[in-house]
């Protein structure tokens, strides 16, 4: 019973903060550029900002909380949210700004994608409900999570009908709910670890849970790159490319997360029939297939409305299937790895998938003020080939389940 309490409480939590992120999510770039006109290069060095600093604080939380116990380093990183927004309704100067950028995750790849900005919250709230689990059960949770998540998400992209100011008060309301919403949550693993141990002999991970980590980064980190170099940007393509006022972008990212959630109920159905890696291949195909279309609609039809519909099915599609193999991916990576492991290894995963992100990222916003706007979704479309080979590699006989840990591993 305690279990299920704070299953809901986490999932409460990331709720509430979802909401939050959702609406900053589509009205932050769209602030930036609107209203304190900032250049594509200017807002591409904010979203990079954030994008660099989350995984680093991602890597440092991780480890943090396999050595000093999840809940206390959540905590601390639920914080983070509410002080990046406050920054943003009290100043308009640029170097705050920037603060604020990594305070709050801003920029980091797969935030619209999601329904929500993970940022330094996702390992440590990962891990904790690892704990709460077991192999039987957890994808079913995971994908659980996803599918709050992305509702809630969709939920807070409908902000972006009110004006920047509502929004982020709001933002910053659900934000500080999300941290309370953890306060009576219990942390077993704290209670037992060792301080300082983090989980592994001398402070040190095995060398298992080290092979586990280092595929898991190298995938991650092609991932980064392709989702870094378009995903943040995509408010403003959207308003750029075909005019759509903000509070129908709003729409467009509502509806996207209320696809990308509901099909997350269907993850554990494909992983049982695909398999881990051929549901990655054919899902992330899919998903590739309709980002490179988006900058093209344009070019579809001569009729304003015929583009908009055109590009409002290709985020569609590209959301549902980009989210699919997420919770799958992270039962995986959280029953390959021992328990003191956990944190560190959700955290490593966060960080080499953010780290290139923001390096493309910050690369894609001068390529949209003097580039065609095509060429960061061809480069994605490269980089995300490359990603679905190196699962394939590295993953291709692994079964979701039991028995999955000694499959990988040896």
């Amino acid at each position: 019973m305690s279990d299920r309490r704070d299953l809901i409480l986490i999932l409460s939590s990331r709720v509430l903060r979802s909401i939050a992120t959702g609406a900053l999510g589509v009205t932050t770039g769209l602030y930036l550029y609107n209203v304190l006109h900032l250049s594509a290069t200017l807002i591409g060095v904010f979203f990079g900002v954030g994008a660099f600093a989350t995984p680093l604080m991602s890597l440092y939380f991780g480890r943090l909380g396999d050595c000093y116990g999840r809940k206390r380093m959540l905590l601390i990183a639920l914080l983070f949210l509410p002080a990046a927004t406050a920054i943003l309704l009290l100043t308009s100067n640029y170097a705050l700004l920037l603060v604020a950028a990594a305070l709050g995750g801003f920029g980091t790849a797969g935030a619209l994608a999601s329904g929500s900005v993970g940022a330094i919250v996702a390992p440590m709230m990962t891990a904790l409900l690892a704990d709460k689990t077991n192999e039987e059960n957890r994808t079913m949770v995971y994908s659980l999570l996803n599918l709050a998540s992305g509702l809630a998400g969709a939920v807070g992209a409908l902000l972006a009908h009110l004006s920047y100011r509502e929004g982020f008060m709001i933002a910053l309301g659900l934000s500080t709910a999300s941290f309370l919403a953890i306060l009576p949550v219990r942390d077993r693993y704290s209670e037992s670890a060792v301080k300082g141990r983090c989980g592994s002999v001398n402070g040190r991970l095995d060398e298992k849970d080290r092979r586990v980590i280092r595929r898991f980064v190298l995938t991650g980190a092609f991932n980064g790159i392709g989702q870094g170099l378009v995903t943040p940007f995509l408010p403003i393509i959207f308003e750029i490319l075909l005019k759509i006022p903000k509070g129908e972008i709003g729409n467009i990212f509502f509806l996207g997360g209320v696809a990308a959630a509901l099909i997350s109920l269907l993850t554990p159905v494909i992983t049982s029939r695909l398999g881990f890696v051929r549901t990655v291949v054919l899902t992330r195909s899919i998903s590739t297939a309709a980002l490179v279309t988006l900058p093209f609609v344009n070019r579809f039809s001569p009729v304003l409305s015929y583009d908009v519909a055109i590009a409002m099915v290709a985020y569609l599609i590209y959301v549902m299937f980009r989210v699919v193999s997420l919770p799958a991916q992270s039962a995986l990576m959280m029953s390959l790895v021992s328990q003191g492991s956990r944190s560190t290894t959700a955290g490593a995963n966060q960080a080499a998938r953010l780290l290139p992100s923001a390096a493309a990222t910050l690369s894609s916003g001068a390529m949209i003020d003097y580039v065609a706007l095509p060429v960061p979704f061809i480069i994605a479309v490269i980089i995300n080939g490359v990603n679905i080979y190196l699962y394939t590699r590295f993953f291709k006989d692994v079964r979701t389940g039991r028995g999955v840990r000694s499959i990988i591993v040896e």
